[in-house]
C-alpha cells in the first residue's frame, strides 16, 4: 500500500477506502483502518514513512461499517492505540457488528447494482473495543485543533472531522465520495438526515476535502463541496 505525503503533517494511504495518518502532538493517529486484512499493509507502508507501530497512538473510526473498522482489532493489538468513536456507533464496534438495515441505495443505476453487490457482503469483523468517546463539537486531547462533527444519515454514529491546519481540512467520512466530483456514497441509513449532515458540513470553512473513497480535493473544497447539488433524491431518474 503506497503512501503519500499530502501536507507536512499528513499521508494518505490510497485505495478502495482511504486510510489517513495525521501528526499530532501525542504521537499519529490513523484516520479509519480499511476492510479486514489491512493491518500489515498499513504498518508496512508507515515504515515507508519511517515510522512504526509505536508511533501509533490513536485511531479515529467514523463509523462502524465494515469498509472503515475492518482492521482496527488488529491494528489495536499491535500498537496498543487509544481508540475514539461516536457512542452511537461504538457497540456496534464492540460487537464486530457493521451495518444497520435497512440501507437505501442512492439514486443512480450504478448505485443500486453495487449496492446490491455489497448487501452484507461483510456483516462482520473482529471486535474492537473503544477506549474513548467523541460526539458533536468535541475535540480529543491529542489533537485539539481536530473537531468532531457528528453526521448521522449514511451511518447512524458517523462522524466528520474538520482539523484547523492548512487552511481546514475536511474529513467528511462517507457523508459524501469524490467520483469525478463530489457526490452521495452508495447507499445510505436515512437520505433526508444524510442531506441535512451534508447541509451542516457546508457551513464551516475549509479549504481541503479529504474524502475516503476518491481522491482528495486539495484547493476550493469548501466552494466546491457549495456548489454541489447533493440532494439527487428527489430526480430517481438520474
Amino acid at each position: 500500500m503506497a503512501i503519500k505525503q499530502l501536507a507536512d503533517d499528513l499521508w494518505i494511504l490510497p485505495g478502495l477506502v482511504n486510510v489517513y495518518v495525521l501528526q499530532t502532538q501525542d504521537g499519529l493517529a490513523l484516520l479509519d483502518t480499511g476492510f479486514p486484512g489491512r493491518a500489515a499493509k498499513i504498518l508496512a507502508a508507515l515504515r515507508e514513512i519511517g515510522k512504526s507501530s509505536s508511533d501509533v497512538k490513536h485511531m479515529l473510526l467514523s463509523h462502524c461499517h465494515p469498509d472503515h473498522i475492518g482492521s482496527a482489532a488488529a491494528l489495536q493489538r499491535e500498537t496498543g492505540a487509544t481508540v475514539w468513536a461516536h457512542p452511537l456507533d461504538a457497540p456496534m464496534m464492540e460487537a464486530g457488528t457493521t451495518m444497520r438495515e435497512p440501507m437505501c441505495a442512492s439514486p443512480g443505476l450504478r448505485n443500486r447494482i453495487l449496492a446490491k453487490m455489497l448487501a452484507g457482503r461483510v456483516a462482520t469483523v473482529e471486535p474492537v473495543k473503544v477506549d474513548r468517546f467523541l460526539e458533536d463539537g468535541d475535540s480529543p486531547s491529542f489533537a485539539p485543533d481536530l473537531t468532531a462533527i457528528h453526521v448521522p444519515g449514511h451511518c447512524h454514529g458517523q462522524l466528520a472531522f474538520l482539523w484547523q491546519r492548512h487552511g481546514g481540512i475536511l474529513f467528511p467520512a462517507d457523508a459524501c465520495v469524490n467520483r469525478r466530483g463530489l457526490t452521495l456514497p452508495v447507499g445510505t441509513e436515512d437520505p433526508q438526515l444524510a442531506l441535512a449532515s451534508l447541509a451542516k458540513l457546508a457551513t464551516y470553512d475549509f479549504d481541503k476535502v479529504c474524502v475516503m473513497h476518491g481522491k482528495p480535493i486539495m484547493h476550493g473544497g469548501a466552494d466546491e463541496f457549495r456548489r454541489t447539488e447533493f440532494n439527487t433524491f428527489k430526480n430517481r431518474k438520474a
